[in-house]
């Protein structure tokens, strides 16, 4: 009788061996799954945050940019930084045209590194304002409106508004001083947070004209109607920096087809028109007399001069029409004699007297306007 227990008891030590066998032969393939596994999840961790940081890196150059495109052009931005425990490295090219070569790689973390590659040309979106002052803004007999959208011409200062006699502003007004007089049909805000003006592009306007060509001298371009404009610059004006002035004839239409830069005086005669999607910018003032048309193709024009009228546009008694988008970063812009500008205005001060501003339905989406972004071209990772 004893014979069968022991048998049943060898059984169950057979039994016992053998799981313990297959518990060897699962556990190991297990561990090494579970092991590859964490390994694979720790990789995929490691590259994110790589990506992440080489990404961060990229808008660490935009903000560069954006604030100081001209310091740029001439030295490139070299720079390295710590970033979630990785090292970022990050450059930025000037390629020409505008356009610069951001390169960010972010390492460390026992993965390798992450490297993105980004072009971005030079733009920005239109101006937020139809109206836009950095110390002062002064309005007497004017009205303000906006096209396609009536009803949105906005106004801002980072100062005082002062709104004299039969003003209309059919829009908003803001400012971080005071509003005085004058009607509004939008929203009055007082004690406005201030506004970020652009940074100052004029070295890289001068570089991108230098590209195109120079001419050392005065420039006065004559002729061209609404059908056949002047070119400029074309090859009959192989170039777009002049070292002097810049003079548009009376009743002479000038297309611009590229950044012009200027280092005097831009004077724009009775009659003259000047269109365009581009920039040009003087060092010195702007002397605006003329324009009997309306052209659906904007220029930016820029005064870095630092009078109290940088930019200066009179109808002499007469209407005038002018197409623009007005910049007087570093003086004003002085608006008078029955004037109609359909564009925007923005300047450190702002005096209109007598004038029409509307704010110009082509401007809207345009990339290539005062305070915006700069515009991605590609974007790539390795």
């Amino acid at each position: 009788m004893k014979l069968p227990k022991n048998r049943e008891s060898g059984q169950a030590l057979v039994m016992a061996l053998i799981l313990l066998g297959l518990g060897s032969l699962l556990v190991v393939p297990m561990l090494s799954q579970g092991f590859t596994s964490l390994k694979y999840h720790h990789l995929i961790e490691c590259k994110t945050v790589n990506s992440y940081s080489a990404d961060a890196g990229v808008e660490y150059a935009l903000c560069k940019l954006y604030n100081n495109p001209g310091g740029y052009v001439d030295t490139s931005l070299d720079e390295s930084f710590t970033l979630n425990n990785r090292t970022v490295n990050v450059t930025a090219e000037y390629q020409g045209g505008g356009i610069y070569k951001i390169t960010s790689t972010a390492s460390g973390g026992g993965c390798g590194s992450t490297t993105i590659t980004a072009y971005v040309n030079l733009s920005a979106g239109a101006f937020t304002f139809v109206i836009a002052a950095k110390d002062y803004m002064s309005l007497e007999l004017v009205t303000v409106d906006s096209l396609p959208d009536p009803n949105e011409g906005n106004i801002h200062s980072n100062g005082n508004i002062a709104l004299g006699g039969n003003v209309l502003v059919k829009g908003d007004a803001s400012a971080v001083g005071t509003i005085t007089g004058g009607t509004v049909t939008g929203m009055v805000t007082a004690g406005a947070p201030e506004v970020a003006f652009p940074g100052d592009y004029s070295e890289l306007y001068k570089t991108m004209a230098r590209e195109v060509g120079t001419y050392i001298g005065d420039v006065t371009l004559t002729g061209g109607t609404l059908e056949n404009p002047i070119i400029f610059p074309s090859a009959t004006y192989p170039y777009a920096y002049i070292q002097g002035n810049l003079t548009i004839s009376p009743n002479s239409f000038v297309r611009l087809t590229s950044t012009v830069y200027v280092t005097g005086t831009i004077a724009m005669k009775p009659g003259s028109l000047l269109d365009g999607e581009e920039n040009i910018l003087a060092e010195q003032s702007i002397t605006i007399e003329g324009g009997a048309v309306r052209s659906n193709r904007i220029p930016v024009v820029t005064s870095t001069g630092t009078s109290s009228s940088a930019i200066y546009c009179s109808g002499s008694g007469a209407n005038v029409v002018m197409n623009a988008v007005l910049y007087a970063p570093n003086g004003g812009v002085v608006i008078t004699g029955k004037a109609e500008l359909y564009g925007a205005v923005g300047g450190k001060t702002v005096d209109i007297n007598n004038a029409t501003i509307t704010y110009a339905k082509e401007l809207q989406g345009r990339q290539d306007l005062p305070g915006g972004e700069l515009a991605t071209i590609s974007y790539s990772f390795d």
